[in-house]
Parts: C-alpha cells; structure tokens; sequence
C-alpha cells in the first residue's frame, strides 16, 4: 500500500455544521430524532410546523446543506435524507 494516498471523499454525502447554537442538547436532539431518516424535503416541512423556536436553525442548516449538495456534488434533490 503506498505511504502518501490520500483517502478520497465521498461526494454522495454532503454535510452542514451549525456552530454555537444556543440551545440546550436536550432540546435539538429532541428535533433531530423526529427529522432522522426522512427525506430533506419532508423534514423541511415538518420543521416549519414544529413549534420550537430551534427548528428554525435546524431548517436553515439543512437547506443549506440541500444546496450545497445541488451545486457542488450535482446530486438530485429528490433522493436526499436526513442521516445525522
């Protein structure tokens, strides 16, 4: 095995981090269960109707993790789901 590969990236999986959200764990992973394993755009509609005020941050992570994978990965919008 060569010393100096460099491991590739996967460009099936795109992923947006939300930095210092101020908001208990408690709370978002209180969200994240109920969003984990849907497709983006039915958990974008269901964060839109949740009544926590973090759901708002959490929709806008992800749809900026929808166009990012749109535009840089040219993957199609309709196959992507919720994985962490």
């Amino acid at each position: 095995m060569p010393k100096n590969t460099k491991p590739t990236k996967d460009l099936s999986t795109v992923k947006a981090v939300y930095r210092n959200l101020r908001s208990s764990p408690r709370k978002i992973n209180d969200i994240l269960r109920s969003i984990r394993g849907k497709k983006a755009d039915i958990a974008l509609r269901n964060l839109q109707f949740s009544e926590k005020r973090v759901s708002k941050e959490i929709s806008k992570t992800i749809k900026s993790a929808v166009a990012n994978a749109e535009n840089n990965n040219q993957l199609d919008i309709d196959n992507l789901f919720i994985k962490e």
